[in-house]
């Protein structure tokens, strides 16, 4: 049986969550998670800066997330 795709909520929460373990931890993604590859590469680039990522890495992260994801730019901007 196939898996429901994730709603566009459930992967913003996702990507935040991801993003601020590897921030903070420096904890890598994990595959199985419903994020795009390129989302998930730029996610583990700020996890192997640990601690000194810094502010490019973390935008890059965000635009290859909306890249792929292509959902909440808009909300965020404003």
């Amino acid at each position: 049986m196939l898996a429901k795709p994730h709603s566009p909520d459930e992967l913003r929460t996702t990507f935040q969550g991801l993003l601020n373990q590897a921030l903070t931890r420096g904890r890598a993604t994990r595959t199985d998670c419903g994020l795009g590859p390129g989302t998930l590469a730029a996610i583990d680039v700020v996890a192997y800066d640990h601690p000194d990522a810094e502010a490019d890495c973390i935008a890059a992260a965000y635009d290859a997330f909306y890249r792929e994801h292509g959902e909440g730019r808009e909300e965020v901007e404003q």
